[in-house]
């Protein structure tokens, strides 16, 4: 007959980090099986300690736990043998017959509370994976750019080259204006973003173009319905004046 440590003794020196008694530690020289169980333990116990503080969970939630754990110990009605909990199960041990595995054992409360231990380190670390994937598909979703709803094309005025779109964005944060350009001259300068009205005399600087890279520029609130609707991107000397410089390069007008 083969005899193992029990593994509420396993779990309790891993998880208070005691040390084993001297023939509990012979045992552990020259036992495999008890020294990679011991290591496991540890492992989790390690794992534990180094997650957040988590929320105890209300009262009842432990009640029913252990009322389930209590049930599930009991033997049944059709089978006189106590019910061997899972990971003995699962590692072939048996309760009796030749060969028998047996397990130096220590006073059942202590049992069940490093049993409630050892599932808690376990759930903990699950839980925490769990709140990571969690947390990344959310960002995931939180970074998925709204859809435009409206996309038009830059047309180069006449004499000029040069084309690009502009994409009307709607979201909580309010309007956005994403305007791509290619084609633009290299010339000294900059290009800038407008709104112009639909009268000609009125319109708004939106902010300083890339033309490389493009950009994304934020549209003031309700300006688009006041007819503020003809984007144009003008070519701008570096004068100083912040006034529209009267070269319009490409335009486009969103939709009403």
């Amino acid at each position: 007959m083969t005899t193992h440590l029990d593994d509420e003794l396993l779990a309790q020196w891993a998880l208070d980090g005691d040390e084993p008694d001297p023939a509990a530690a012979d045992h552990l020289q020259h036992c495999a099986q008890c020294r990679d169980s011991l290591d496991e333990l540890r492992a989790v116990a390690a794992a534990r300690g180094q997650l957040h503080r988590l929320e105890l969970p209300p009262d009842d939630v432990w009640l029913r736990v252990s009322a389930e754990v209590d049930l599930e110990s009991r033997p049944t009605a059709t089978s006189p043998q106590p019910a061997v909990p899972a990971d003995h199960a699962s590692s072939n041990h048996r309760a009796d017959g030749p060969g028998a595995i047996t397990r130096l054992t220590q006073k059942p409360a202590k049992r069940r509370w490093r049993g409630f231990a050892v599932a808690a380190s376990v759930a903990a670390v699950v839980g925490v994976a769990a709140g990571v994937i969690g947390t990344l598909l959310v960002t995931s979703d939180d970074n998925t750019p709204p859809p435009a709803e409206a996309v038009i094309q830059l047309q180069p005025l006449a004499g000029k080259s040069g084309d690009g779109s502009a994409d009307l964005i709607r979201d909580n944060a309010g309007n956005q204006l994403k305007v791509a350009a290619s084609g633009l001259a290299n010339t000294p300068g900059f290009y800038e973003v407008w709104l112009i009205n639909l009268d000609g005399k009125r319109m708004v600087s939106l902010g300083v173009l890339n033309p490389e890279t493009g950009g994304t520029f934020q549209i003031p609130p309700d300006v688009t319905a006041q007819g503020y609707r003809i984007v144009d991107v003008s070519l701008e000397p570096d004068d100083g004046n912040p006034e529209h410089s009267h070269n319009s390069i490409i335009r486009g007008t969103l939709p009403s």
